[in-house]
């Protein structure tokens, strides 16, 4: 599984673009397959949706075919002079970057990763907490531990729940009893 955790500034770009899946081009593929690249820039597409989206693919796709644990950051390269990214890069690892001002660099940052987690969509503290919470309540219904998470990460893993909820900052208006009531009559 792969999970994700966008700083700030890509919450806000996600929440307002909603890119959704889309098949990776040829080349791309091919590039991610290969498992051989570290780094690569994507120029910018036409629609801004689509570029975001191509470049998550190909993240997703490069972390897939990977042989061992490894992190994807996703960023956005913002010209001076226009609102639109003129480019995204993304940058493959072996080992976790070190996420000190993650949250609040300046650019627009999504980290990628194979690694283990509970939750795959929390993106800050407040929002993991909610999860947590979630579960726990999920688990005091009756769920196990395992059915309680699979649970918290396929509610939050459903796209239009991810870009308009998670990233658009509601999961921190409402406590994880509320999520549990959702998830169990969704």
């Amino acid at each position: 599984m792969i999970s994700e955790k966008a700083n700030v500034r890509m919450r806000a770009a996600l929440h307002a673009i909603r890119p959704g899946d889309t098949l990776l081009p040829a080349a791309l593929a091919d590039t991610a397959a290969k498992r051989e690249i570290t780094s690569l820039e994507i120029p910018r597409q036409d629609d801004l949706t689509e570029l975001f989206a191509v470049s998550m693919a190909y993240a997703r796709a490069c972390l897939r075919a990977a042989d061992r644990p490894a992190t994807a950051l996703f960023a956005i390269s913002e010209p001076y002079d226009d609102v639109i990214p003129v480019t995204t890069h993304v940058s493959l690892c072996a080992v976790a970057p070190d996420l000190t001002g993650f949250e609040d660099d300046e650019r627009p940052l999504m980290l990628l990763s194979t690694e283990q987690t509970d939750f795959l969509y929390a993106s800050n503290d407040e929002q993991e907490t909610v999860m947590a919470d979630t579960a726990s309540a999920l688990e005091r219904l009756g769920l196990s531990r395992e059915e309680a998470l699979r649970g918290v990460n396929e509610f939050w893993g459903e796209p239009n729940r991810r870009w308009s909820l998670l990233y658009g900052g509601w999961i921190e208006r409402q406590p994880g009893e509320h999520w549990a009531r959702l998830i169990t009559t969704a």
